[in-house]
């Protein structure tokens, strides 16, 4: 492990410097209004977002510069950078702002706004005897009245993400905080706790008792109590960095006198990236989530510093430089300075050796009970999760009931989680998106109608043992009177892979079909009651139990996170005709090839 860190490390520094070379001598793409306007006008937020990050990018990548090699000609590009961003009209992205609306549109404290103010903050206190007082007072006036002061003097809740259960709590709030302690907080070690230093400003009291509330009583709480993080592996990636990279901060700046990593529900939380991967190093994508995610080395190794079941995911999918589009300084910076911390620790403990890991390579039935998770791993390199859960969970899809299959890196039945963020992705016409609803999972159609949105409709029943078997009782999510029982079972066998299913339908005389539905992303062959699958490196068979069952393919397309347009195939028979009664049982099963 501690060689996989040290090239790490060599690596992300050799990437910082790369590219600084190539950015030196180009221009930021401007933000202007045209680019801005595309999203009230189409709901386009690719355009304007694309420019903005970029722009984010020469921020993060001078900073890191400047900080790793203090060259004087980093520092003046770095400037050069500070003043433009510090210009932009706006700082919060066109999606999180109505200028119809509000006529102070302008100063609107959002993820980005917020990620803004602190990575500003953080770099001109990391660089302070760099960087020209011109630049220094530059920041401090614009992080001021843009962030720091409309949140002192506004009204708990600033916004929807002060009292959120959701990872705009942490980001918003940690950056703020972050913030906060950089520009006001010039006493090193200051009590930072109301009454206990004069020499603390009231305002920086006030911001920090605020953050710390929101994320104690509301951030950490929206985790289940397993430690699980609804809103999908990604969120949970960018919600603790931001509360880890705060509540370090205050911690260190407060000596130990506000410490939020006494939540015993931490260690649950912290535990739960690495339970998301499977060896191959792709990750369960329930949720707004991803096949194929990365993690942040910093955030996982200072994780794993502080908390023994903190294991570490295989070190391939440790994210680089360029591996967040969005190029966040909070995690950017610490991949440097807590990867270092973590290298300098397992010295100390020599731990060169064997340190903890990969999770879960001493069980292949990973349960997680409050979300109602199962995840089961094989010998052979399949793989297979499944959920129950319910309709109106945070970044929620309407999948209760659904699993997916895996074989080697190759998602065969798919979940396939987040689409291209629009306009209407997050209103009434996001279960239109065939990623968010029903249709877009492994479930059955049910008098071909889908699972209804809302958190009344979801699992009644769930329960996994631990030795395979997962049995999952999802009814509720149809709303369907006539569907009496809806009990899904799954049956793992780890040595080869294979995945028995059985569907126990109980109905009345007034259902008139039900539909099993599975979702693929590669072109399957069908022949009679078999389907085939075959994947990029691996593939699967799956034997149909009724041999008069007609399967059908239909293809559709699917826009993704970044906006490229995939092919899905829905393969779908029928199970019950019309005028059946009382139980009707679907069984199928899928093996590894």
């Amino acid at each position: 492990m501690l060689k996989e860190l040290e090239r790490f490390y060599t690596d992300y520094c050799g990437e910082i410097r790369k590219e600084a070379d190539a950015l030196r001598g180009e221009q930021m793409p401007p933000v202007t209004e045209e680019l801005f306007a595309i999203y009230e006008n189409t709901g386009n937020r690719l355009k304007y977002e694309s420019a903005y990050f970029l722009r984010r990018k020469y921020l993060a990548v001078f900073g890191l510069k400047g900080i790793q090699d203090g060259e004087e000609r980093d520092i003046r590009k770095l400037e050069e950078v500070i003043r433009d961003i510090c210009g932009e009209e706006c700082w919060a992205l066109p999606a999180h702002v109505n200028r119809k609306e509000d006529e102070n549109w302008r100063i609107y404290i959002d993820l980005f706004a917020a990620e803004t103010a602190q990575t500003l903050a953080e770099i001109s206190g990391l660089l302070k005897g760099r960087l020209s007082a011109g630049v220094l007072e530059t920041v401090r006036r614009e992080v001021m009245r843009r962030v720091l002061i409309p949140f002192a003097e506004s009204r708990a809740p600033y916004g929807h993400w002060e009292y959120g259960g959701s990872n705009w709590c942490a980001v918003c709030g940690g950056s703020i905080g972050s913030a906060a302690l950089y520009l006001m907080g010039e006493q090193p070690q200051a009590a930072c706790v109301a009454g206990e230093d004069a020499e603390t400003p009231e305002m920086l009291l006030r911001i920090t008792d605020r953050i710390c509330y929101s994320l104690e009583h509301y951030y950490l709480k929206s985790f289940a109590s397993d430690g699980t993080c609804l809103e999908g592996l990604g969120y949970f990636t960018y919600g603790m960095t931001y509360f880890a990279g705060y509540a370090q901060q205050l911690y260190e700046f407060t000596a130990g006198k506000r410490d939020l990593f006494r939540n015993e529900k931490l260690a649950k939380i912290a535990a739960f990236q690495a339970k998301c991967y499977f060896p191959s190093g792709k990750t369960v994508s329930f949720a707004d989530g991803f096949t194929d995610d990365t993690f942040r080395p910093g955030l996982t190794f200072f994780l794993a510093m502080k908390y023994p079941g903190a294991a570490i995911p295989p070190m391939e999918r440790a994210a680089g430089l360029n591996d967040d589009h969005c190029f966040r300084w909070m995690g950017l910076y610490r991949n440097l300075v807590w990867t270092k911390r973590y290298a300098d620790f397992l010295r100390r403990e020599k731990c060169s050796g064997e340190t903890p890991g990969y999770a879960g390579t001493e069980a292949f039935q990973i349960i997680l009970p409050d979300a109602q998770w199962s995840i089961c791993r094989s010998r052979n390199g399949a793989g297979m999760a499944a959920k129950g859960g319910h309709n109106g969970e945070p970044h929620n899809h309407n999948d209760v009931g659904s699993f997916f299959y895996i074989n080697g890196k190759d998602f065969l039945l798919a979940d396939l989680g987040c689409g291209e963020y629009t306009r209407d992705y997050f209103a009434e016409k996001r279960y239109g998106y065939l990623c968010c609803r029903s249709l877009g999972h492994n479930v059955p159609l049910i008098d071909g109608r889908e699972q209804l949105p809302g958190g009344g409709y979801g699992c009644d029943g769930f329960r996994a043992d631990g030795a395979g078997r997962t049995v999952i009782s999802f009814a509720g999510a149809y709303g369907n009177p006539n569907l009496k029982s809806l009990v899904r079972t799954l049956d793992w066998d780890e040595a080869t892979g294979t995945l028995q299913v059985e569907d126990c339908f109980r109905t009345t005389g007034r259902l008139q079909s039900v539909r099993e539905n599975l979702v693929t992303q590669w072109k399957p062959e069908i022949e009679g009651g078999t389907i085939w699958i075959y994947g990029a490196g691996k593939g699967c068979v799956i034997s149909v139990e009724d041999s008069d069952a007609e399967i059908v393919s239909v293809h559709q397309g699917f826009s993704d996170h970044g906006g490229i347009l995939r092919d899905v195939w829905l393969l779908q028979w029928e199970v019950l005709w019309e005028g059946a009664q009382g139980q009707v049982k679907s069984c199928f099963r899928v093996e590894a090839l």
